[in-house]
């Protein structure tokens, strides 16, 4: 079994007071006895910032996290903050007795193709997949239950506005609720390589306030993510591509977007390791591999062999500010070891790459 030197975290964060609700959060993820009703604390006053508007504070606040541990906090209160009938959050059950809930499903788009090809960002059937929940069983408590035909990527996902996710957690006029206006996005085949993308389709479920919200009732894949992949891949495969839709299960907005990226980078590494030591055995034997952490906020794995000078291929895993370091170590540790690699040097050292170009995964 492999085991890893511990290497380094690359990334840098603020000193702890540059903003009051980081350190709060701090203080949060550094209590030994550290407790829910503390996190409800904390989405209170992120609810409050947001009902008045003031989104910019607790963006500011992410953005000075003194720490990964009060990054995570952070977004866990902001996540309770933004789902309807959550203790914890300023959000009161409404009087009709049912909740709005957003949601958004991460999908890992495995492609790849002779030539290049693009992918429309466009699911010409929703209602199709809207009867693939309904005959799994997992819609039995949504009164209305809508999809959008958007694939989004994250750079969309994350201009939502906070606000407006508050807003909606807390109305009780749905009738205005036009959805969230996501555009979508295309996804770029290259030629004679496979390659791994990242979209969203988002949601949302009207739901009795006593019943399950969909993203629990449809919190086991198993009941219907081969079905999803199905359709999927026969609605988005085009001539001469191959194309395979992976769901991972419905969450809010907020935590789909954090689990959508670790996903997607593990799978790209999998799917990275795979051909790179395919063509490496065919050619030259086992290769030489390094794991380092970066100066660019990546964890770098590298593959190279003194038998041949062409054989030189990175994979970059960036981190986000909020990512469980050891949880990524731990999982490029398991998909070397399940991969067969025997040996791999892990850097006991930050290494220094400015000015010298990253894989582009």
């Amino acid at each position: 079994m492999l085991t890893p030197t511990v290497i380094p975290d690359p990334r840098r964060y603020a000193s702890d007071g540059a903003s009051p609700l980081a350190s709060a959060a701090q203080q949060l993820a550094s209590s030994t006895t550290g407790s829910k009703s503390s996190l409800d604390v904390l989405a209170r006053q992120i609810s409050g910032m947001l009902a008045q508007g003031d989104e910019n504070a607790v963006r500011d606040a992410l953005r000075k996290a003194p720490s990964a541990q009060a990054s995570r906090a952070l977004y866990q209160a902001l996540d309770i903050a933004c789902t309807p009938g959550v203790p914890g959050s300023e959000t009161a059950v409404p009087a009709s007795g049912v909740n709005l809930h957003l949601f958004a499903i991460p999908l890992l788009i495995v492609v790849g193709a002779p030539t290049e090809q693009r992918i429309s960002g466009v699911v010409p059937d929703t209602e199709a997949v809207r009867a693939l929940f309904e005959q799994s069983g997992v819609l039995g408590h949504c009164r209305n239950f809508g999809l959008s035909n958007a694939l989004a990527a994250l750079e969309h996902m994350e201009a939502i506005p906070w606000v407006t996710l508050h807003s909606i957690a807390n109305t009780q006029a749905w009738t205005d609720y036009a959805g969230l206006d996501l555009p979508p996005a295309d996804i770029d085949v290259p030629a004679e390589r496979e390659t791994v993308h990242l979209r969203f389709i988002s949601g949302a479920a009207l739901t009795p306030s006593d019943a399950p919200a969909f993203v629990e009732a449809a919190g086991d894949i198993g009941r219907w993510g081969i079905p999803l992949t199905k359709e999927l891949g026969k609605q988005l495969t085009v001539a001469d591509v191959s194309l395979l839709a992976i769901p991972r299960a419905p969450r809010s907005i907020v935590r789909a977007m954090q689990e959508g990226w670790f996903a997607v980078r593990e799978l790209g590494f999998q799917l990275f390791l795979s051909n790179a030591l395919r063509q490496a055995r065919t050619r030259i034997g086992e290769p030489d591999v390094t794991v380092a952490a970066c100066s660019d906020q990546t964890i770098r794995i590298r593959l190279t062999s003194p038998f041949d000078d062409l054989l030189d291929q990175t994979y970059g895993w960036s981190l986000a500010p909020s990512d469980d370091f050891d949880e990524i170590v731990g999982s490029i540790s398991a998909l070397l070891e399940q991969a067969r690699v025997d040996r791999a040097v892990w850097a006991p050292a930050v290494e220094d790459v400015s000015g010298v170009t990253r894989a582009a995964h």
